[in-house]
């Protein structure tokens, strides 16, 4: 199934349409040192909800209701407060692989709540995304755009040894937001976890996209699409029961304040080729 709803985080005097999407986020969490990273998906948020929408695209107000509180209730926690200043776009290996740990924590901690496996790490799949990554970076793509990058992903999967011919089925985007404090590429590793762990409120929640003050508002939640792909929710019977899991960004060469976020999931029944897939 093709995704083509994107998630972006942009501070701004007036609102934006992308992709059909208003995006005016103001992210203003603050860390604490309260829990480990989670994400508590509240009464009314089902397994039936969500592919319900998927299948039909009709919400019920539950679901609504239940994402409001998700994206009100759900509060970023670090307990280690890493102050690393970091480009985003030019991370370490080591770094990339403590960024995918640390949102599969996110993706598992719901996936659980509705008895689903776990999504693992995997190295290939790393490489997958940081191969996606540069194929936007090259091509001038990001996430305000109006769509994924399809021929780019194809490519990346061709020489990841992944079913290239299936378009667009791996990769679940999101903008970083843009505030007063982080407007380049530049970030500490814990502000860079603040923000990703946003970007998955806003997968699961809806596609939150809006103000804190806005999170009351119903029409700021119109698409359970990511939601249906992170957590197997899309159909009844034919989600993969598991992924195997990479993060990584991109940057645009003329505009260091839009940084792409990609969160690449692979399902075994896509690699074509495990030599290549794992190298």
């Amino acid at each position: 199934m093709k995704r083509t709803v994107k998630l972006l985080s942009i501070i701004s005097t007036t609102a934006i349409l992308v992709s059909g999407v208003i995006t005016t986020l103001n992210n203003n969490e603050t860390p604490s040192t309260a829990q480990a990273a989670s994400i508590t998906l509240p009464a009314g948020y089902t397994k039936n909800a969500v592919i319900k929408w998927n299948q039909t695209r009709r919400v019920s107000k539950t679901l609504i209701n239940a994402s409001k509180k998700g994206m009100k209730e759900n509060n970023y926690s670090d307990a280690g407060s890493d102050n690393t200043l970091v480009n985003v776009t030019k991370l370490s290996h080591s770094q990339k692989v403590e960024l995918s740990r640390y949102a599969l924590s996110l993706i598992n901690s719901a996936r659980h709540q509705l008895g689903k496996k776990s999504w693992t790490y995997k190295s290939g799949a790393l490489h997958f995304a940081d191969c996606v990554a540069n194929q936007y970076y090259s091509h001038n793509k990001s996430c305000w755009d109006a769509d994924h990058y399809v021929p780019g992903i194809e490519r990346a999967a061709k020489a990841s040894g992944l079913n290239s011919r299936i378009g667009q089925v791996y990769e679940d985007e999101a903008g970083l937001p843009i505030s007063s404090e982080y407007h380049t590429n530049m970030r500490t590793m814990s502000a860079l976890k603040n923000q990703i762990y946003f970007n998955i409120k806003q997968m699961l929640f809806g596609g939150f996209s809006g103000s804190d003050s806005q999170m009351n508002d119903s029409s700021r939640y119109t698409e359970w699409e990511h939601a249906g792909d992170l957590l197997g929710c899309r159909t009844r019977s034919y989600d993969a029961k598991t992924k195997y899991f990479g993060i990584s960004f991109s940057g645009l060469k003329s505009d260091q304040s839009k940084i792409s976020v990609h969160m690449m999931g692979v399902a075994k029944r896509y690699i074509q080729n495990y030599k290549k897939f794992s190298h």
